[in-house]
């Protein structure tokens, strides 16, 4: 079996991210090594200067399925991981919950999170929550989310403005 591999390149947030098995990064190496080269070699004026964009692909693993691109990528706030950066470093593990079932949800046909899919979120991008249940009760109590049925949650108006506090403009009105 392969190995996970992963590059990442940032280049002042143009952000070019590669990740899945070590045969399928190992297939971008020449595209990468000619863009890095192509970029060392951009003159004054160029297109980023003129604010276009060099290279925007959104590449996957091709095992990914439809459901995972959805569920990654929002129209409003961009790719989960994008709208991770914009928590502050001293966020708690409710506030990272909350975000992530926030984000959930705006993708969700029934604007609802469940407390597994926001904690699998935030797993793959590293974030390990101590107890997710305990997360979402707390925000439960503090009336930032209320239960839909049992297990579904929905972020309500004063969680939004909550999190439009840690986040800023990224969480939409």
């Amino acid at each position: 079996m392969s190995e996970r591999a992963r590059v990442r390149i940032n280049l002042a947030q143009r952000e070019v991210e590669i990740e899945g098995g070590e045969a399928f990064v190992e297939g971008f190496t020449a595209r990468i090594e000619d863009l890095l080269a192509r970029l060392g070699e951009a003159p004054s004026g160029s297109a980023a200067e003129d604010g276009l964009p060099l290279f925007q692909p959104h590449l996957t693993d091709p095992s990914a399925t439809a459901a995972e691109d959805k569920e990654g990528l929002h129209p409003d706030m961009g790719p989960f991981g994008e709208y991770l950066h914009h928590m502050p470093s001293t966020s708690t593990e409710v506030d990272r919950m909350l975000a992530s079932g926030f984000f959930l949800q705006q993708s969700a046909t029934d604007q609802t999170f469940a407390t597994g899919d926001a904690n699998k979120r935030l797993a793959e991008h590293g974030i390990k929550i101590g107890n997710p249940s305990q997360c979402v009760r707390q925000s439960l109590m503090a009336k930032r989310v209320f239960m839909v049925s049992r297990g579904r949650y929905r972020v309500s108006q004063q969680g939004r403005t909550y999190l439009r506090q840690l986040m800023g403009s990224v969480i939409p009105a």
